[in-house]
C-alpha cells in the first residue's frame, strides 16, 4: 500500500509539472501581442487653428449681423407706420381705425413669421456646416490613419468630457490641423475654377 501511495504522489506530481511545462511552452510560443497605438486630437485647438472652422464661423457670424440689421430694419418700418397712424387717429373714422389695426396685427404677424423662417433656416445652414466640419475631420482621420494605423484615435478637451489624462507625446492634433487646413485650402482653390 505504501508504494501504491508513493507511484500515485509520483504520478501527480508528474502531472502536475507536465501541465505547468505545458501552460508555460502555450505562453511562451504565443507571440506577444503588438502594443495598441492610441493617439488623440485636442479638440479645442483643432477648431480653434482648422480654417474651414474659422471661415464657417466667421460667415455665419455675417448672416447672423445680416439677419438682425434685416429684421431691426423691418421692425423700425412697422413700428413707424404704427406711428404714422396712431399720428392720424384722430383725423380716421372708427372703421378706417379698425381697417389700419388689423393691418399693422397682419403685418406685425408677417414680420414674426418672416423672422421665425428666416432663423430656422440659418440654423439648418449652421448645422449643414457644422455636420461637414465633422465630416471633414472623420475622413481626413481615416486617411491619415491608413498611414499610421492607431487603434484609437481619441478626441480630448481640457474643458471636460471622457478622457481626464492624456500624455502629450500621443498628441496628434498639430498633424491633423496640418493635413485638413492643406486639403481645405486645396478645396478652396479647386472651387472658383468650378463656377
Amino acid at each position: 500500500m505504501c508504494g501504491g501511495l508513493a507511484l500515485a504522489a509520483g504520478l501527480s506530481s508528474c502531472k502536475q509539472e507536465g501541465t505547468k511545462q505545458a501552460t508555460t511552452t502555450a505562453s511562451t510560443s504565443t507571440a506577444a501581442p503588438e502594443a495598441k497605438k492610441i493617439v488623440y486630437v485636442n479638440t479645442d485647438s483643432l477648431l480653434t487653428n482648422y480654417q474651414f472652422y474659422k471661415d464657417a464661423q466667421k460667415e455665419f457670424e455675417n448672416k447672423g449681423y445680416r439677419l438682425q440689421v434685416d429684421l431691426g430694419q423691418r421692425e423700425r418700418a412697422l413700428q413707424n407706420e404704427a406711428g404714422a397712424i396712431q399720428q392720424r387717429a384722430q383725423t380716421m373714422t372708427q372703421a378706417e381705425l379698425q381697417a389700419a389695426d388689423l393691418m399693422l396685427k397682419k403685418k406685425a404677424g408677417e414680420y414674426q413669421q418672416y423672422g421665425q423662417q428666416k432663423q430656422a433656416a440659418l440654423q439648418t445652414e449652421q448645422a449643414k456646416k457644422m455636420q461637414e466640419l465633422y465630416d471633414n475631420i472623420r475622413e481626413y482621420v481615416k486617411k491619415h490613419n491608413a498611414e499610421n494605423k492607431y487603434e484609437f484615435v481619441l478626441g480630448y478637451t481640457k474643458a471636460g468630457g471622457g478622457i481626464l489624462y492624456a500624455d502629450e507625446s500621443v498628441d496628434v492634433t498639430k498633424e491633423i490641423v496640418a493635413g485638413l487646413n492643406t486639403e481645405y485650402a486645396e478645396k478652396k482653390k479647386a472651387a472658383p475654377a468650378k463656377k
